[in-house]
Order: structure tokens, then C-alpha cells, then sequence
């Protein structure tokens, strides 16, 4: 299911839009589910969406405050910035758009921007843990994955909703789990014994890391500095503002 928001504050415009996302991902049989606001304070009320259609120019609060905002807390969401004024583009780069489109909106480019998103978030949501626990293999997608602990030759895979053991090593899960090319879900192993989500940190000094569910690991003091490198080039890829 692909979690779709659209922004616009002119009733006409915004239900136009809507209609049109709908259409296409209707006749590409693509399960989703869109909301619609008049103002950037309702959207930012609601939690995260996976894509995001905002207008540049609402008032009170424009696109581009919008998006700072959302960026600064720590939405990764797709966002794509509808606009009259082609000028507004070279702004909106600083929080790191997929696209922006034009008004009115053409429908073949906005189903060509569409169709590249949710494949996307298909190919993203494709990658996962395999895990074996006896005669058992299970799938553990990696975006649901917080941090890997091992303690007495087990591995304690902690997620967003369960903590799975099994038997490993970090050794063996690291090289596939730091590639870069896996943001949004970048891992960094932060201590010899903890591999940790990127996308789930929230603060870290140099002794430990904070993370969104207000669970706390070591970073090691040989690891910091490596660490702030790599979360920090981890913000910029995923499009946060500085």
C-alpha cells in the first residue's frame, strides 16, 4: 500500500490533482491510499506518507516551509512540488524534491513521476533480513529493522515491532547491511557488538545513540568520529536540511 498525500490550498486545484493521482495508479492496479489537505499545519498533524504532492505557493505556510519542517523532524517522505513558476524549482532543491511539475499538471508526466516513485518504494520494501531460527526462514524487511545486537554467539535482530534471535555473526551481516546504495536504510556498525539502522537514530554523542523509540546503544569511542561522517552524509542523501 502506498501512502499518498496531496497539498493544495485551492479546493479546485487540490481535488483536480487528486483525481488525477488516482486515476493512474487505478489503471496501474496499485494499492494506495491518498489524503488530501488545504494547509501545510493539518499535513504536518498527520504522520508520515511515503509521497508527497505539495503546492509551492500556499499561504500561510508555502511548500518549501512545509517541506523544511517535515525534513527537520525526520520525514523521508518522496516529495514532488507542484508550482505556476518554474523559478521556484532551483529553491526547492534545498530540500531534496524527486521532481516538481509544472502547472497545470500534465498527466503523462505526473504518471511517468508516479510510476518511478512506487517502484521505488516496491524495490525498497523488497529488501530484507533472511533470518534462520532452526528449520525456519524468515523475511525481516530491512527498514523495520532498528539495530542487530549479538551477546553469547546470538544475534538479537530488534525491530520496530518484536526482537528476533538467532544464531551468527555481525561479521557476516555487515558488508551486505553498510552498502551505501541501501538509504533510506543505511546500517553503521557502531560498537563490536551493534550494527544500527541510520533511520532510526534520532541524537548520539559520543558515548551512545539515542534512537526513535528512545532505546539507547554504546558507539564506541574508536567509532565516533566514522560515525558522525556517516550519519551525517546519510541526512544529505536522504534530503534533510541543514
Amino acid at each position: 500500500m502506498i501512502r499518498i498525500a496531496v497539498c493544495e490550498d485551492e479546493q479546485v486545484l487540490l481535488d483536480e490533482l487528486s483525481g488525477q493521482v488516482s486515476k493512474i495508479l487505478e489503471q496501474h492496479s496499485i494499492a494506495y491510499n491518498i489524503e488530501s489537505f488545504r494547509n501545510g499545519s493539518a499535513l504536518l498533524a498527520r504522520e508520515a506518507y511515503d509521497i508527497l504532492l505539495l503546492d509551492i505557493e500556499m499561504e500561510p505556510m508555502d511548500g518549501l516551509e512545509l517541506a523544511g519542517k517535515l525534513r527537520m523532524r525526520g520525514d523521508d517522505s518522496r516529495l514532488v512540488f507542484i508550482t505556476a513558476h518554474q523559478q521556484y524549482a532551483v529553491d526547492a532543491y534545498e530540500v531534496h524534491p524527486f521532481h516538481y511539475l509544472i502547472k497545470p499538471v500534465d498527466s503523462e508526466k505526473l504518471e511517468t513521476v508516479l510510476l518511478q516513485l512506487c517502484n521505488s518504494l516496491h524495490k525498497e520494501r523488497g529488501r530484507a533480513v533472511i533470518v534462520r531460527q532452526g528449520t525456519a526462514v524468515r523475511r525481516v524487511p530491512l527498514e523495520q529493522i532498528r539495530y542487530l545486537e549479538v551477546l553469547d554467539r546470538k544475534i538479537y535482530l530488534h525491530t520496530v515491532e518484536e526482537t528476533v534471535p538467532f544464531y551468527g555473526k555481525l561479521e557476516d551481516l555487515e558488508p551486505a547491511l553498510t552498502r551505501p546504495e541501501l538509504v533510506p536504510d543505511s546500517f553503521f556498525r557502531c560498537h563490536r557488538s551493534y550494527i544500527v539502522n541510520l533511520r532510526h537514530v534520532q541524537l548520539y554523542d559520543k558515548n551512545e545513540i539515542r534512537l526513535d523509540n528512545e532505546d539507547c546503544i554504546p558507539l564506541s569511542k574508536r567509532r565516533y568520529k566514522s560515525f558522525g561522517l556517516a550519519f551525517m552524509h546519510y541526512l544529505k542523501e536522504r534530503g534533510d536540511v541543514f
